[in-house]
């Protein structure tokens, strides 16, 4: 059996500044309400960001949810979607959405609700000054980004909300090890935060650590992750460390958020295979196969397809 490829695992904050033309082209429609889950009130100002998983790149500009909590967005190319929700003082709620672009397809109305992040009171000022840095590394100005939101900290030392702001300035700039030092200084306050796991799990394996980025994200709940690099880095892994029962799991959760994820599909596939689950393993490849004609496993996924064929 091939090997399994570790994908290094991107965070989605880092392709901010990606545009691709197929990401913001199509036929979908896709809306929703982002709510206070305490108070039920509509928020305005969240900022929705939406990251196509099959064009790698970003909806831009990002939406921003109006004075009746209300976003929506026209001519959305279909497939898998990674969506954010983002408001400071409040926590980020990460969700993956499909897209039908199929003619009069219904697109019901998406409700998030934001949970408040109690301790601390954000002044006119303190939010101006952060969306300064936003934009800044919105711009790919990482280094001064990440004096601003420093400076930020400083003069806030309650805000803790900024030293992810901070991780992430380190993380763009490859600066795994000070990354690591913000996300867990943050995980220190929001012990049972999926994101903050995630982020840290992220650092160790661009960091190319992963038996410390696998103990990190194995400490996430397995139905809050909802990233499919995450799915696919941690199945993969699993198999490295011959533990394919293990790892099923987390391939079937890839391919569920992102129906078009070829090399998902390929490790389902092999996975299968490896544990003599035939008619598990047809189905795989042989949506991997329709997918990805072209990609370099193709023979090997068809000639395993064959020999199934023929035992049947």
């Amino acid at each position: 059996m091939k090997k399994a490829l570790i994908i290094t695992v991107l965070a989605a904050f880092l392709a901010a500044t990606l545009v691709a033309q197929s990401a913001n082209s199509g036929k979908g429609k896709i809306k929703g309400i982002v709510l206070d889950e305490k108070t039920g009130q509509p928020l305005e100002g969240v900022t929705v960001k939406l990251y196509s998983v099959k064009a790698l790149s970003y909806y831009l500009p990002s939406p921003n949810t109006g004075s009746d909590g209300r976003w929506r967005i026209l001519y959305l190319r279909g497939g898998g979607w990674n969506i954010d929700f983002e408001k400071t003082g409040y926590e980020t709620k990460k969700i993956s959405y499909r897209v039908d672009e199929t003619p009069g397809a219904k697109s019901p109305e998406i409700e998030i609700k934001l949970v408040k992040i109690e301790g601390f009171a954000l002044t006119e000022d303190i939010i101006s000054e952060l969306e300064k840095g936003n934009l800044l590394f919105g711009e790919k100005k990482y280094q001064e980004a990440l004096v601003e939101f420093e400076n930020i900290f400083k003069k806030n030392p309650d805000v803790f909300i900024i030293l992810k702001n901070i991780g992430n300035c380190y993380f763009a700039m490859e600066n795994y090890d000070k990354a690591i030092e913000q996300y867990q200084a943050l995980f220190e306050k929001q012990p049972k935060s999926a994101e903050v796991m995630t982020l840290i799990g992220n650092s160790y394996a661009n960091a190319k650590n992963m038996e410390k980025a696998m103990e990190w994200y194995q400490k996430i709940p397995f139905e809050e992750i909802k990233d499919t690099n995450t799915l696919f880095n941690i199945g993969a892994n699993l198999i490295n460390n011959n533990k394919n029962d293990n790892a099923l799991k987390y391939f079937k959760r890839a391919v569920e958020i992102d129906a078009d994820f070829t090399e998902a599909y390929y490790q389902l596939g092999m996975t299968h295979t490896a544990l003599n689950q035939i008619p598990e393993a047809l189905e795989a490849l042989k949506k991997f196969m329709e997918l990805a004609p072209d990609s370099p496993d193709f023979g090997t996924a068809k000639a395993i397809v064959d020999a199934f064929s023929k035992v049947k």
